[in-house]
């Protein structure tokens, strides 16, 4: 079943966590635009997405930033390899 808000649901902070980096890593977001942290919801219980309030200290991590920067090259290399 899922949430009133209409959100996807992860079971647990750190499976959010990871989908927010796998997330951040697969579509280029706008400067201050896409989501920026997870938080427990009051109505379902599960983890979602948000793109309110201050960025995860988790994306503010080196290794972290560099996983995702990583994975934005292979999705331009990959889309570029498609194209032909």
């Amino acid at each position: 079943m899922g949430c009133v808000t209409g959100k996807r649901q992860y079971d647990t902070q750190s499976q959010a966590e990871e989908a927010l980096i796998e997330t951040r890593g697969r579509f280029v977001f706008r400067e201050g635009s896409g989501p920026i942290g997870v938080y427990q919801c009051d109505d379902c219980g599960y983890w979602h997405f948000t793109s309110k309030g201050p960025m995860s200290d988790l994306l503010k991590k080196t290794d972290t930033k560099k996983q995702i920067s990583d994975q934005q090259e292979a999705q331009f290399w990959e889309r570029k390899f498609r194209s032909r």
